[in-house]
């Protein structure tokens, strides 16, 4: 398995496992109209434009050739973040290859990344619903951030977001 800088080249790769994460992991939680609205051709297109600006932090883990996982991190879209605060903004691996440490190897990588451009803490934002997504931040040092919580609309659900916290020192 190596981890590497996502390219334009793999924005397929990435729509794929994007549409197909949030299709097994929010099958409970959201909608199942708007899960199968989601397009992969629509992604594909987006990711592009994304990777193309050579900015989204994006990074993939390829096993024999192909790509079975990614991780988009950054600079802290919330407005009350500092400027030493960073954000995991997304990470999803192809579902028949979870359980495998792929998810595990992506954070480390992003988190090593993060620390050594200088972040002292990271944030991420989950669906209160997805208990498996939160405990995989709780088990990686994250905690809830008290009382910070948001709304999203999905599909005509009203869906509640939380955002927990990591210090990442330094």
């Amino acid at each position: 398995m190596i981890i590497r800088g996502a390219t334009p080249k793999d924005a397929g790769a990435i729509a794929k496992i994007h549409v197909r994460s949030w299709q097994v992991a929010y099958q409970d939680i959201v909608p199942p109209a708007f899960l199968g609205s989601l397009s992969v051709e629509q992604r594909t297109s987006a990711w592009r434009q994304t990777l193309e600006s050579g900015t989204s932090g994006t990074s993939v883990l390829e096993e024999h050739g192909e790509v079975i996982g990614w991780v988009s991190a950054g600079s802290s879209r919330d407005a009350d973040a500092l400027s030493s605060t960073s954000e995991l903004r997304a990470i999803y691996v192809a579902p028949e290859q979870r359980r495998r440490g792929v998810g595990q190897r992506l954070w480390n990588d992003s988190e090593g990344q993060l620390r050594r451009a200088g972040y002292s803490e990271v944030t991420v934002w989950a669906l209160k619903e997805n208990t498996p997504a939160v405990g995989f931040y709780r088990a990686n040092g994250f905690v809830v951030d008290p009382g910070i919580e948001r709304t999203v609309e999905l599909g005509g659900a009203a869906l509640i977001e939380i955002r927990l916290r990591k210090q990442l020192g330094g």
